[in-house]
Order: C-alpha cells, then structure tokens, then sequence
C-alpha cells in the first residue's frame, strides 16, 4: 500500500505544480536587484539626463549621434550636473539602456545642445553687419 500512497503524491505533486502561476519568475530587468543581479551605481542628473558611474569614473549623456560615454562632459553640460543629483543602482552597465525608466520615475530633460551650437553659430554667421543689415554678404553698398 505504501507505493500506491507515493505514487498518488507524487502525482499531486505534479498536478499542484502544473497549476501554480508562471508569475513567479524573475522581476523585469529595471527592476530593483534582490541580492543576485549585478549593481552598478549612478548618479543620475535630470536637469540634463546625464549619468555619472563613480566607479569606473565615466559619464553617459546624449549627444547629437546618441548616446555618449567619457570621462568628461561636453562643457555645455558642466553647468547641469553641479547639483541635484539622485543616487540610483541600476543592472546594466550603459545606464541609458533604462532611460526611459530612470525618467519616468526621476524626471528628465534632455538638453540639445549640439543644436544650441548650431543655432548660435548660424546666427552668427546670418547677424546684423555694422550697418544693421541682415545675414552674410549684405555689407554696405555704395551707389
């Protein structure tokens, strides 16, 4: 009588198993780690959605061609990251892979400012001559 009791649990065992909930499997990779997954540590700035790896003394930030990594900054990002910014741990080792994690639950704002130097260098080149005219080749014409 003692297998058909074993074989009897065993087959319960079984069946219980087919029904619990496939929920249980690992959280989503933004998710905070639980003592197993690698960590690696930020400071992220959102008033210019930069990111500082204290460790390896490397920062992340996005340029014109997409994201950037170095260990300085464009110096018109300097100005961002002097204050405000957030301790955060993260499982990747590009922080910006969970950007749009890290900004939903932190803020951001993304400054452009490869287009600022295109803007200031256009208005540059099209601003008022000596004689108040507008844009390049409209100097002063003798009649």
């Amino acid at each position: 009588m003692k297998p058909l009791r074993l074989a009897a649990l065993t087959a319960l065992a079984l069946v219980t198993a087919s029904f619990m909930p496939s929920g249980w499997a690992d959280p989503p990779p933004w998710a905070p780690a639980h003592g197993w997954r690698a960590k690696h540590h930020y400071v992220y700035y959102p008033s210019a959605q930069v990111y500082y790896a204290p460790d390896t003394r490397l920062w992340f930030w996005f340029g014109g061609d997409g994201w950037q990594a170095g260990v300085s900054l464009p110096l018109a990002l300097r100005g961002y990251v002097r204050t405000g910014g957030v301790d955060i741990g993260l499982d990747v080792d590009r922080p910006y892979l969970r950007n749009d994690y890290v900004v939903q639950r932190y803020g951001g704002h993304r400054h452009e400012y490869w287009r600022d130097d295109d803007r200031s260098r256009h208005e540059n080149d099209q601003g008022d001559d000596d004689q108040g005219n507008r844009g390049r080749g409209h100097g002063r014409h003798d009649h």
